[in-house]
């Protein structure tokens, strides 16, 4: 795991490695929006109700995801450990969320 370009991440943020290359690939102003999105999500990334996290079901149960709609934009990621408030960056999508999701599983399954 990495953090993501020259901006300063939360210290609980990590991307693996293809997420960090998901994350260089998006402009300026892409990179700007979802680096705000993760840093506010990581004051408080367990899933809803008592976060900011949405919790993601089916085979991605355990994984959280960021949506910005306004965007298209969706970043998946997991707490490491369960208990902590460790995000690990999974994938960050600019594609429709069944797209998104097929690709996580994808790389979880690796």
């Amino acid at each position: 795991m990495s953090k993501s370009n020259s901006y300063i991440w939360p210290d609980n943020v990590f991307f693996e490695t293809e997420a960090d290359k998901d994350f260089a690939k998006l402009d300026h102003s892409q990179q700007l929006v979802v680096f705000k999105a993760i840093k506010k999500v990581a004051t408080n990334p367990r899933p809803s109700p008592d976060g900011y996290g949405k919790p993601l079901s089916g085979n991605l149960m355990g994984y959280c995801k960021i949506k910005l709609r306004d965007y298209g934009i969706r970043i998946i990621y997991k707490l490491v450990p369960p208990d902590s408030d460790n995000m690990s960056i999974i994938i960050i999508g600019m594609r429709s969320d069944e797209k998104v999701y097929e690709d996580a599983m994808n790389r979880i399954s690796k």
